[in-house]
């Protein structure tokens, strides 16, 4: 049981870095590496919480409630950076652009034809 504690808090102080390097990896080059080893150390505590029983997390709902919200501020702050820097690429280089990052995280393609061009 106090396995299971200890594994929950450390994913959530591991999403509340993740946070925190989120914002700050805008404009931190750092940042950015830093964030993508917290997210792979942030899996790695995952399937090791994954691998509990469920009557082991259970006692932890107050701990589970806070790692759904950050979690789900984290997938909308990512999102955020995503499409901001996708505006950025645009406005730089709009005409030449043929692709550009959807809300997901895919690349897709844009293709201009004679026909869906404007005359």
């Amino acid at each position: 049981m106090e396995k299971a504690k200890k594994l929950l808090e450390k994913f959530l102080d591991l999403l509340e870095k993740e946070n925190t390097l989120l914002i700050e990896s805008i404009k931190s080059k750092e940042a950015s590496n830093t964030l993508l080893e917290t997210i792979k150390e942030k899996e790695i505590t995952l399937t090791k919480i994954l691998k509990l029983e469920k009557k082991d997390v259970e006692p932890y709902k107050e701990l589970l409630f806070k790692i759904d919200d950050l979690t789900q501020r984290n997938k909308l702050l990512a999102s955020n950076n995503l499409e901001f820097i996708n505006d950025i690429f645009e406005a730089i280089y709009e005409k030449n652009s043929t692709t550009k990052y959807t809300k997901d995280g895919n690349i897709e393609k844009k293709r201009e034809t004679i026909l869906n061009k404007k005359v």
